[in-house]
């Protein structure tokens, strides 16, 4: 699922537990794009905020890791503390972005049960917009 708001494009893959976009992280990908919003004018730009969290869009509480900067915010659902961040980035940049200049992807130790992105709408002098596209996941 993609939509655009004032600020931001967003993109939501299904939930392989669900069958369509995680409510639970749909709300909570806008409310990071909104709390970075009004984080802007008292942080520099290369403020980031990481953490876990548990989303219940369902009856099966699903461990998140989130990763936020004026860049890029992305959440990656069903994974456990301990995945690896750079895998984890590597996956979602070949789902994500069709330009993706990265090696393929053999094997990940733990898959993403659902991923979500938001894109900033201004980008930055000097850096290319990130082409978007809809996956499931």
């Amino acid at each position: 699922m993609n939509w655009t708001d004032t600020t931001h494009r967003y993109s939501l893959s299904n939930c392989q537990h669900l069958g369509h976009p995680c409510p639970a992280a749909e709300r909570m990908l806008s409310r990071l794009a909104a709390a970075l919003g009004q984080a802007r004018t008292v942080t520099t730009d290369d403020f980031e905020i990481a953490g876990n969290c548990e989303l219940t869009a369902c009856d099966r509480p699903c461990q998140a890791r989130f990763a936020a900067s004026h860049d890029r915010i992305r959440i990656y659902c069903g994974i456990s503390p301990e995945a690896d961040q750079g895998s984890l980035d590597q996956f979602a940049d070949a789902l994500f972005c069709q330009t993706a200049n990265s090696r393929p992807i053999t094997r990940l130790p733990e898959y993403p049960c659902g991923l979500a992105q938001a894109l900033p709408l201004t980008p930055k002098p000097g850096i290319k917009p990130t082409q978007l596209q809809s996956v499931t996941a």
